[in-house]
């Protein structure tokens, strides 16, 4: 109240000075002392003023009153002043207009250079854009403007009209802006992060007016995004604070103080919003991610939100300053390997815009891995020409896995761990859930059109795996081992003219990494199965007897169907040791298939059909004699026949 009754009292004390007789006009640049005066307002009721020394050669400031001022004229009488020991009594109309006062984003940030270097073609120095978006005019005089420091710069006297621009910057960088539009130097001006900050003006009374944090993602481009360009507001116009109406100038002098932004666009935003993801968060919260700003009313209605599982929203609450992000909260505790179906309905965006149809999400709750639960899978270490290697992992627990900040590893020769991080983003993996890491999905994709795409997480890059041999390491985020993995060229099938391309893959999925349990992939698939079931799977077969075979016939072509014969066992006591020789139906040596081998408890070997030479053998039956023998001198002998085929 007291700043509309100094602006009455001034306006018209003004008019009255411009009254007086000439031999006081004629001293007016002279000091002038005003006493205490009354003024007496045509309805009748009064205020006390008091006066103080005055700015150049009019107007004086109110110290206090009391008196509440209607819009409209008013008729004013000083009664109480001292013009040079002149006291004259002068009575005169005068209209008063309350001043006009802002509402929050009124006066809206429009424009921001934050770094300067390297300089496109603008002034090298940091400017903040205000623009009035409103039908009203504003004395921006005692208005702040802040960053995230502590710092604030205080705004000198400006009338800001509608739809018009004010430049704001230190004050030595002031005449450089003068030849853009108006210009309002600052004593004090905030330095600007380059890579980020929340940028706020208040006005006189300390209302939050706007406000807008960036950081260089803002700019949607990373070349501009390293200096010399503006951050533009995209629409000035619209109700809606939101990063997405941001975005770099495409102006070519790298910004546009002054006037309007070289991104406008004034198009209503029609979009409505939809959900990004959905994560756990502690015991019984879950986070929502939108693709913009929420309407923040009606987005916090616990109704909106539905749990399939026994549970019940009994909070909501959105995430600032971007309000793309809903925190729900639970009636209940999430239960480990249950799955909840979250829907979403009626949620609005900013600009009013409904969520339809209504979206959904599953959420789980993960579980932490244990040695051996997520395994390595399949690995094409030598591609073909053009291609790029592949690690596909698969989860054979019962759990749901969290794979954030988890790695892959190549051990080099000198010991060392060439590691990189698969996400630092939330990923569940999900029980019998293939994953794909690549450089490169869409070549690997392109190279194996049945590859499954909704398997493949793209690397930003992926340990070195030499094409002769390498360690492949599964490691998860407190670099605990989980799976590894040891490879040769050698391990491919003899038979294959050229192993580039193909990829080596995981025989049973419950068995150990060992290299008995990896085959290459069929030619059927195209020499690789990436995302999907292996090829070369083998389903795990039960020893009836110590030893088992199966298939008992097998036709060792490459085609993926029963490439290879498995010997099976399963064993008393562990501590035996194991021979595996494979002779033809004339009792010739034809191949020492296991030599030496400590045995577990149980498990298997292969036979892809080739002698000791790595030739095809013929047709026929063939007997496998197999020793066993422990350190107590105990020797086991047992024979199994086996048939080689072959397709016609």
């Amino acid at each position: 109240m007291s700043k509309i009754l100094l602006f009455l009292f001034l306006f018209c004390q003004s008019y009255a000075y411009s009254q007086v007789p000439d031999n006081l006009s004629a001293r007016r640049q002279e000091p002038i002392t005003i006493q205490p005066v009354h003024l007496s307002l045509n309805n009748g009721r009064g205020t006390q003023f008091v006066a103080v020394q005055p700015i150049a050669d009019r107007y004086w400031q109110q110290l206090s009153s009391s008196l509440e001022i209607t819009a409209g004229a008013h008729q004013v009488i000083t009664n109480q002043a001292d013009w040079h020991d002149e006291q004259p009594s002068i009575s005169y109309n005068c209209s008063f207009t309350p001043p006009d006062i802002a509402n929050y984003r009124d006066v809206r940030i429009n424009e921001i250079m934050a770094d300067i270097s390297p300089p496109v073609d603008l002034p090298t120095a940091e400017f903040i854009e205000l623009y009035n978006a409103s039908n009203k005019t504003f004395d921006l005089a005692g208005w702040k403007y802040a960053d995230a420091t502590t710092a604030t710069g205080t705004l000198p006297a400006y009338s800001l009209a509608p739809d018009s621009y004010v430049i704001l910057c230190r004050v030595a960088d002031a005449d450089t802006f003068r030849p853009y539009g108006p210009v309002l130097g600052l004593t004090t001006f905030p330095a600007l992060n380059d890579s980020g900050d929340d940028v706020r003006i208040f006005d006189n009374t300390g209302k939050l007016i706007d406000k807008i944090s960036y950081t260089t993602a803002t700019y949607k481009n990373s070349q501009k995004a390293g200096g010399g360009w503006s951050l533009e507001l995209i629409n000035p116009l619209t109700s809606c604070n939101e990063p997405n109406n941001w975005t770099a100038s495409v102006d070519s002098a790298g910004g546009t103080p002054g006037k309007q932004n070289s991104v406008f666009n004034a198009a209503a935003d029609i979009q409505p919003p939809t959900l990004i993801k959905a994560e756990i968060l502690g015991n019984n919260q879950v986070i929502l991610f939108f693709s913009e700003m929420l309407d923040t009313v009606t987005a916090r209605n616990p109704a909106l939100y539905t749990v399939a599982g026994g549970l019940a929203v009994t909070a909501v609450t959105l995430s600032r300053p971007l309000y793309q992000e809903v925190t729900l909260t639970m009636s209940g505790n999430w239960q480990p390997r249950q799955s909840y179906l979250i829907t979403i309905s009626n949620v609005r965006d900013c600009a009013g815009n409904i969520l339809a149809p209504a979206a959904q999400a599953t959420v789980v709750l993960p579980e932490t891995a244990a040695v051996g639960d997520v395994v390595i899978n399949e690995v094409l270490f030598n591609p073909r020409s053009g291609g790029v290697d592949f690690v596909e992992v698969v989860n054979r627990s019962a759990k749901y896995i969290n794979i954030a900040n988890w790695q892959l590893g190549n051990l080099t020769p000198d010991s060392a761990a060439d590691k990189s991080i698969l996400t630092t983003n939330t990923h569940i993996l999900a029980p019998q859930e293939y994953l794909v890491l690549t450089t490169r999905p869409d070549i690997v994709q392109t190279h194996y059109p049945k590859a499954n795409p909704a398997a493949f997480l793209r690397l930003s890059r992926l340990p070195s795996y030499p094409d002769e041999q390498g360690i492949v390491l599964l490691l998860n985020a407190d670099n605990t081992l989980i799976d590894r993995f040891a490879y040769h060229e050698e391990m491919h099938f003899k038979l294959l003219n050229d192993i580039n391309g193909v990829s080596l893959e995981r025989i049973r999925l419950p068995g150990d990494s060992s290299a008995t349990n990896w085959h290459s992939a069929a030619s059927t698939t195209g020499y690789a199965t990436p995302g999907y079931k292996n090829s070369q799977y083998n389903e795990p077969t039960t020893a009836s007897q110590v030893f088992t075979i199966e298939p008992k016939i097998f036709t060792p072509d490459g085609d993926g169907d029963k490439d290879f014969t498995t010997i099976n066992y399963m064993t008393e006591a562990s501590g035996y040791v194991l021979n595996i020789t494979i002779y033809d139906a004339k009792g010739r040596e034809i191949k020492r298939l296991v030599k030496s081998e400590l045995m577990a408890r149980d498990g298997f070997f292969q036979w892809d059909g080739l002698d000791e030479q790595g030739r095809k053998v013929a047709v026929g039956y063939y007997v496998l004699f197999i020793e066993m023998f422990n350190l107590k001198g105990q020797v086991k002998t047992y024979k199994e026949t086996v048939v080689v085929g072959a397709r016609f």
